[in-house]
This record gives C-alpha cells, structure tokens and sequence, in this order.
C-alpha cells in the first residue's frame, strides 16, 4: 500500500500533527447559533407527552416484568422509507425513546440498523418540529379540518364522484393504507391519487415490466451467489434491501469460509459502499452502463450463452461482440465478467441499480435469465408497491420513462381539474423537475392540505394563495400503522411515546376523506383482525407487536417468458456518449437522502462515507476531469443544463475524488433548504432539483451540462485530513499479503520498549474487539449508533473545520494506486482508478496505553478487565493523553456543548452514560455500560444480557465482533489468530486490544492483479 492520499490531485506534503487551529482556544459562540446547531431539545410544552401512558396497549419486545425505574424497555416498530419498512427494536427509558436498533426478527434488517434509523431519534426531539395545525398560517383545531373534509362537505366542492380531489402519496407498503384508499375510491371513484416516488422506487417496476410484460419485485440471495456483477447499484449500501443483502454479501467475503469467496464486479459512476467490496471496480460514467450492460451480454453469447429464440438478436449480439474496442472502458473488465458468469451460470447474479433507466434494469433481468440464475439466486414476486408498479406498467408500456406523480399532477392543475388536493408526505414543490412549474401552479390549488413534517419549501408555494391547511406529520415513534418489507412481509408500527405536538399521519387523514371516524389503532386492528381471523384475534396481535413481524415474506411467482426482443432495441439505444461531454448524476445523498433529513444534526456533521465531507455539498470530479478542466478542490463552478426551467444554473465547490469516472459529475441532492422551520439545514449547499427535468428526473442522469469556473473558493471541510499519520499508512492498515507475512514470519524476539510495566489484568472477563476488514462497507451506521449510545455533542461546521469533531468513531480512508487494465503500464502513481481500504479507527484500548503514564492526574487509566478508561472528574484539559497517542482517537471538548441546552435536553440523551462537561477528554469506552450491566446481572443471579457494543450492534455486515477473552465460545475469538490478523502499529509495543483482519480481493486470473496484491 502507497499510503494515505488525501481527495486533491497528487500527493499531500508532510504537515503537522494536529490540523490548523485544533490547538487554538475557542472563540466563542452566541447562544443562538449553538441552540440550532444542537437541534435535539424539546420545548417544555410538549416534555409532559413523554411520560403520559398511551391510550392504546402497547407492548415491549419480550415479556418483561413490571416497569421498574431507570430499567429501559425495548419495543418493535417499524420504520418506513421509499415505500418499504424495515424492522427495529426501540429502546425507551421511563417512557421516552433514547436509542434505535436492528430487529433480529425482521427479514430487512435482522438485527442491524442504517444510519437513517440510527439518527431518527434525534429527528423526534427536534425542537423545530412545527407544533400546532395552521390554516392559512394561523392556528386551527383539528375539528375545523375534519369539517372541511368531511364527505359532505368534499362533495359539494369536488362533485359528487370525487372529480376535483387529487392526493399526492409517498409510496407506501401499509396494507391499512391501501384498504382506506379503496374504501376514498368507493365513495369517490374519480378522485386521483398521485404517487410521488421521489427515491424513484417505480424504476425497479419498468425494468422487470420491459423484461417480463408485467411488473415483479425481483429478489436476491447474495449468500448463494458465487459471481455477482454490479451495474451502476448499491445492494450494499443506499437500496431499501440493503441491509440484508449487505449481509448476506459479507458472508462470502470470509477467505477462511468453507463455502469460499464470491467474486464481485462493479461499475459504477462513483464510488459507493458496494464498490468498496469489489475485486474488480470499472469507473464508467452513469449514462453508459446501458452499453456497458450491452457489451457484456454480446461477450456472454460469444462464450456460447444460449439465445435461440431470436436468431437475429444472437447475430447481432456476436457482431457487437466482434466489433469491440470503440468503449470508454477497459474491454478485459467486460470479458472478464461475462467469463465469470458463465462459468457460474445458475450461481451468479447481474443487478442492476433502481435508478438506471428502465432498459438497463430489463438488460439485468434478461441476463440472469439467459445465465439460468431465476429461480436459483434471482426469483420475483407480486410488488410490494401495486399502485406504484401500475404506473410502471403503463410507462413501460408507453414506451417512457415512469413519470413522477408530481408530474401528472401539474397537469392535471394546469386542466383546471383539481379542487382539493391532498399533499399527504413528501415535498414536491422542492423534488418536482423544475420545467413542471409546480410551486407556482400549487399557488393555484383553491384548497390544499399538507402533512409534512415540517414546514417547508411546499408549504411556502401553496401558503401563496387559496385555502391552505398545514398539518404536522407525527413521526414514526408516535403513530400506529404498518408496512410491508422489500420480501413482502408485513409489519406493525406501534408507537411509544404520545404526539409531541399533536401530530397526525397519512392513513389518519385518508380515513377522514373516506368518511371514518375510528382512531387508527382502532382501523389498524380492525384491518388485521380481517386478515388473520376473528378467533384468539386479542393473542395473535399481542404476539404480533412483541415480535413485530405479522406475517410471512410473499410468495414467489414464476415470471413468464423473457421478452428477448426487447434487446433488439436497445442495442441502437444503448450506445455510448461521445467523448469530453460532462455528465451530471443527481441523486439522493448517503447522509440526508432527498432532503428529508437534511434537518438532522447527527447526519449533517457525520463525515460522509468515503469523502468525509462534513456540513457541506460538493460536485464530485475525477482527478484526470479536474486536471482537465483546471480544477483544485473547492474551486466553485457554475453548472448549467440546457432546458432547465428558467435556465437555472448553480453554483457549487467541486471535490476532487479518487475513483469517480472521467467526464461525470456527481451532485448529491437533499440540500440548498430553504423551508421556514427546517433553520439547521438552510445554508448547507445548493438545491441540485433544479437542475433536474421531466426526462431526467427517474434516473437523475443529465448528459450535455455545462460547466464554467467562477474564480472563487470554499474551503471544504474534509476529516480525511485530520489528525495526520504521517505516512504511516503501511503500519496502520497493511495489505491481507503484507499481515499475512508478518503473522507467517514474525520477527525475531525483543524485549519491547516501555516506560513502565503496567500490572497484569486480574478480572474475570478480558474484553477486546475483532474488526474485518473484508466485511466493511463504510456505511457509518457505526459512526452514528456511536453518537446516540454515548451523548456525543454536535458542535458545528466552524468548529469541525477546526479539527474539533468529537465523534469517538471515524472510518479512515486509505487508497492505493493501481489500475485492472492489462495493458495499463504507467497506472502507477494514479489516483484516477485506485484500489480503497477502510477502516474504523477507534481507542485501541492499549494494554501498554501510552495516554496513561502522561496524565497527570490518573484521569486515564486502565480497569481489571483490559479497558482504558477515562474518569471524567479527574480530567483537568490537559491534552498531554492525546497528544501521547499515536492514533488520534481522543476527542476534547472545547466548548460546553451541553450546558446551553433547554432543559428538556435529557429526553434525547442517554441515562446510563455520563454528559460530560466542558474542558475534558473523551474517548471510545468499549460502551463500558452496557459491560456493567452485563457484569451487575450476573452478580445478581440474573441471566445476563449479552454485551453488544453500539458500533458492533448496529453493523449490517458484522465486521465488529466484541466479547471476552476468557469466554471461549465469545464471537470475538473469531479470526483473531487469523494470518489476517493485525493490530495498528504494532511495532509501538502498545499492545492494543483491537485487532484487525485485512482486507482480501478474490481477483480473476484474467485480470492482472493491481500493483502490491491485495489493499
């Protein structure tokens, strides 16, 4: 390994220890700036909703006894997002929801946890949730609604049939949902409902509509797969599937497995989690995977892949294949691939991502047919998503992309034809293409009922004029409902604490239309009590929110006969764009997703996986495009995209990527906020919907944009850059080959150097941690789950641009250079196509801890049992620890991040960690809580629980195991005395109680190995 390259272009020279002005006093902060930027405090109004029982029985995950102060309870629930739910266990203390994990019970998440769950919590407390329902910006009653919209009263505004009322839905798997949406249908039959797939989820439907004739929910099983080839996707990281696959995946990446390793192809545009697992990575830019997808299947019937169906497809799939060479990309990658697959025909899988065009996701379909992998690794089912799936059916019938319901909304106001419409979720007036008009033609709207959860950009262009009725959304933790998983299995959302402020929900409103009056537990039961039978009803749905799983996966379904002709027409459209053209690629970001959670302090400040940007936006270029266009990062650009509503452009910093494709430009979306309550996330980069249009808008890929330097600069706040290594990258996370070696080979014995010889630890338990490298992603669920288990401030981009960041847990980046290409001789020294290694770097809990002996005050120490501990009162800010450590993993508090805080505060934090105060050190502590509790139990003859810390707790591909050294059957002796086996900087003599297993590629012998051997 060449070391750690920073993002700009060429080599960073040597710098200082510690980033600028990290060791500089702080310069204060007003009372206002710090209150927004800690957004997790509650106004005193609504503290008392947290300690009321709800009127409705809910239930914990197990049968427990009593509540007993200060014991927390774990309840099941269920969190929606991009139509699909996935499963959690919340733990709640004295009422109030303090900490959000994996539900081992549910298929979509078996246990794990992604960092939009994670943080979640912190969405519930923010204080700038709107607390009163407004009608035209005034308080109202709820009562004053349900009048407005009761039947009747609809009736007489919208016809008699429902003729002027149009909703505009998020997609959504609730069965109860659906069942209230047929009953509005049956008293309205021409009301409309709009389905706004703002995170596309009708792009899975058209491809599997193109390919088959009728739309399917395609299914993987990446455990049983030995090939898999990635086009332009994230089954590991940003798909709503993706914490079981992900999963499923790291279980063939072990090289001490006995089922042996998969072997992994991706393309892709940037780089992503899923690329991270690659042995093969192909930078392509977004709009040619199509012809990239069509060059692999041409070299599959060059191997001799059957098509015997379409003579002539075969024909020209051979003559395409003959012809090669005229491709953007390395041809050994697309020979390679299709060698694999056909070598594991039946065991292999091609997946395409959800926002690739529709051809390209029916080229994914039609491979894993021809390969024979349907029905083995590849299998379908009826959607998830039915109405959402319809609107695919027609789409692809039509011959177009799958429109966004804002759009046929637009033109249904633009006919005159809407009276009342329904906003129920989402935030279309900022994620509608901008050539629709749409926040000027919702001005138009005579009456407009919004439920969001906040008030935002929509919530400004319908306030504009008419009837407007804002209606706060109630978040996932307060309300009742259900969800369907990506497999179809249903779910109960049960909530555990009241409305904070009087919130209300989708299926709430839609009952009102229909002419209900029940609450929507009482519809929730009534729903269910239909479908799993009126007899022991009372027991099975008691068992059905302990467990909070009600049903089983959906069946499979035999899909009919692969349309191969569809190829025919899609290799004259699927061809590659002309050189030196920059595309841009807009599409949800890894932290704030479509902007829905841009008001999250957690997400906003976590460095962003595998850029570590931190409170900003950048465009991501490839360093040979920014040598090209003469860019550095940070350098602001002005973007401009032909036929752009108003000729829009933006002005945005660019960010100099390792691994990102030539001529591509990637714009994360979810930022540049301008909503009234959402003040966290105003100022934080640009709005990248403007530059979307109706054409583009489904696969976010936007070819012929134009690109202009504006001369000036924006420092980006990077943490890739802080707290330097100096160099030292080969000793800190050496190649599988080089850990290998020197666990073959070790050297001679020598007496280690050390300053004292620390007593020998005499507990019963001896606690250590095991990290895979092979198995991370870079996700940063960890990073977050670290956060709300542990009370880490936020403290802001000024002072994260300082090097103050106090996350305990960071995910450090390394790259070394390389390249695939069997021809590529002078690949060495490029940062262009790097091979990546990641690893999460916490305490290391040094059994010879060098932060130790220089505290003055034995505020750091070590326990019995092998922890480093950090005694809070003790500290008095000397820093003399961290400067001691060699691996920059101690956080101190400049400021007292804690203090200006309202009272209410301590809803959000944590009861059994300590809220430290200003001016001390603080530290990974191996979650030495959840230890004692384990240890108090057991004391008391109890059954104790077992330890997870939150990192481990929450990682969807268990890279992180923990456990004691004396326990024999503890999951943390697992590939510790692996020849993968390593600690950071071991030649320190600081004996560290993490070990690490590097990470291994599985190459293809027909591809030449990057330079070094595995990174």
């Amino acid at each position: 390994m060449s070391g750690a390259h920073p993002q700009e272009d060429g080599h960073r020279p040597r710098g200082p220890e510690f980033p600028p002005g990290a060791d500089q006093p702080p310069e204060g902060m007003s009372r206002r700036a710090f209150l927004e930027l800690m957004g997790a405090a509650l106004a005193l109004a609504g503290a008392s909703g947290c300690f009321r029982q709800p009127r409705e029985k809910i239930l914990p995950y197990v049968v427990q006894p009593e509540l007993t102060p200060g014991v927390p309870r774990y309840y099941a629930t269920a969190m929606e997002l991009d139509g699909y739910a996935t499963g959690l266990l919340v733990e709640s203390h004295d009422g109030r929801p303090t900490k959000v994990e994996g539900n081992p019970d549910h298929p979509a998440s078996i246990g794990a946890a992604g960092l939009w769950a994670q943080a979640s919590v912190l969405g519930l407390y923010d204080p700038m949730r709107p607390r009163s329902l407004r009608r035209n910006g005034r308080r109202a009653a709820w009562g004053m609604l349900a009048q407005a919209l009761a039947p009747a009263a609809l009736a007489a505004r919208a016809g008699a049939r429902g003729a002027g009322l149009h909703l505009l839905l998020e997609p959504t798997g609730s069965p109860l949902t659906a069942a209230l949406l047929a009953r509005l249908r049956a008293r309205f039959p021409d009301a409309r409902v709009h389905w706004d797939a703002g995170g596309n989820a009708g792009g899975v439907y058209h491809g599997t509509a193109l390919a088959f004739g009728r739309p399917l929910q395609p299914h993987y099983d990446f455990a049983a797969a030995d090939v898999v080839v990635v086009l332009d996707a994230d089954p590991f990281g940003a798909e709503p599937n993706a914490l079981r696959w992900a999963r499923e995946a790291a279980s063939r990446r072990d090289p001490e497995a006995r089922t042996g390793m998969s072997r992994v192809w991706v393309a892709e545009p940037t780089p992503t989690p899923t690329g991270m697992y690659a042995d093969h990575r192909l930078r392509v830019r977004a709009g040619d995977v199509g012809a990239l997808a069509m060059d692999l299947l041409a070299a599959l019937v060059a191997l001799g892949t059957s098509v015997t169906a379409a003579r002539e497809l075969a024909a020209a799939l051979r003559a395409r294949a003959a012809a090669g060479g005229d491709a953007p990309w390395n041809p050994a990658w697309v020979r390679g691939a299709a060698a694999d697959l056909h070598a594991a025909a039946g065991r292999g899988i091609v997946i395409a991502g959800t926002h690739q065009p529709g051809d390209v996701q029916a080229a994914a379909h039609l491979l894993n047919h021809l390969l024979g992998n349907t029905g083995r690794t590849v299998w379908y089912t009826e959607p998830v998503l039915p109405e959402v799936a319809d609107a695919a059916r027609a789409a692809a019938t039509a011959g177009a992309p799958t429109p966004p319901g804002a759009a046929t909304l637009a033109q249904a106001i633009e006919a005159g034809a809407v009276d009342t419409l329904m906003i129920l979720g989402g935030n279309p007036a900022l994620t509608a293409p901008a050539e629709l008009g749409l926040p000027r033609a919702l001005a138009r709207v005579r009456q407009v009922v919004q439920l969001a959860a906040y008030r935002d950009e929509t919530t400004a262009a319908v306030g504009a004029g008419g009837d407007h009725w804002f209606v706060p959304a109630a978040h996932y933790l307060e309300r009742w409902g259900d969800g369907r998983a990506w497999d179809g299995t249903p779910a109960l959302v049960q909530p555990l604490v009241q409305p904070l402020h009087g919130g209300h929900d989708a299926a709430e409103l839609v009952a009102l239309l229909a002419g209900e009056r029940s609450t929507v537990h009482e519809l929730l039961r009534a729903e269910w009590r239909g479908r799993a039978g009126a007899a022991g009803f009372d027991g099975w749905w008691d068992a059905a929110l302990r467990r909070g799983v009600c049903g089983t996966a959906a069946p499979r379904v035999a899909p009919p006969a692969a349309r191969l002709e569809t190829v025919a027409g899609m290799l004259d459209r699927l061809r590659p764009a002309p050189g030196g053209a920059l595309e841009a690629v807009l599409r949800p970001d890894a932290k704030v997703h479509d902007g829905r959670f841009a008001n999250n302090a957690w997400l906003q400040e976590m460095p962003a996986p595998l850029t570590t940007l931190s409170w900003d936006q950048a465009a991501l270029v490839s360093p040979a495009t920014a040598r090209r266009l003469g860019l550095v990062s940070g350098d602001v650009v002005r973007l401009d995209v032909s036929g752009a509503a108003g000729g829009r452009a933006l002005e945005v910093p660019v960010l100099v990527t390792p691994g990102q494709a030539d001529d591509c430009l990637a714009l994360p979306l979810g930022y540049g906020r301008r909503g009234e309550d959402e003040r966290l996330a105003r100022g934080v980069g640009v709005d990248g919907y403007a530059l979307r249009t109706a054409a583009t808008a489904a696969s976010g890929i936007v070819p012929g944009v134009g690109l202009a330097r504006t001369g000036a600069h924006r420092d980006l706040v990077l943490t890739q850059h802080h707290w330097s290594l100096l160099d030292r990258a080969e000793e800190i996370v050496p190649s599988a080959a080089e850990a290998g070696a020197q666990h073959a080979t070790p050297p001679a014995p020598r007496r280690q150097l050390t300053i004292f010889q620390p007593v020998q630890p005499q507990g019963a338990d001896q606690w250590a941690m095991t990290i895979d490298l092979a198995r991370c992603t870079g996700c940063s669920a960890c990073v977050v789950a670290c956060q709300a288990e542990n009370n880490v401030p936020v403290v802001g981009r000024e002072e994260v641009g300082k090097g103050r960041e106090m996350h305990w847990l960071r995910i450090d980046r390394y790259t070394r250079d390389g390249s695939d290409a069997a021809d590529a001789a002078d690949a060495a020294g490029s940062l262009d196509d790097p091979d990546f290694a990641l690893q999460p770097m916490l305490c290391q809990h040094c059994e010879k801890a060098p932060c130790e002996y220089v505290c003055p005050v034995a505020a750091t120490m070590h326990s019995a049992d092998g922890l480093n501990e950090m005694i809070y009162n003790r500290c008095v800010g000397t820093r003399f620890c961290s400067n001691n450590c060699p691996y920059k993993v101690r956080r101190f508090n400049w400021f007292d991040y804690n203090g200006e805080v309202a009272a209410t505060e301590a809803l959000a934090k944590n009861p059994d960690v300590t809220v430290r105060g200003r001016g001390v050190m603080e530290k990974c502590t191996f979650c030495v809580q959840r230890i004692r509790e384990h240890q108090i139990a057991r004391e008391l003859g109890q059954a104790p629980p077992p330890v997870l810390t939150a990192c481990q707790q929450a990682c969807p591909t268990e890279a992180i195991r923990f456990g004691s050294l004396t326990d024999p059957a503890s999951p943390v002796h697992g590939g510790r005395e692996s020849p993968r086996a390593f600690s950071a900087l071991a030649e320190l003599g600081t004996a560290p109680r993490v070990r690490y297993l590097a990470q291994r590629r599985n190459p293809s012998p027909l591809m030449r190995p990057a330079p070094g051997g595995a990174a």
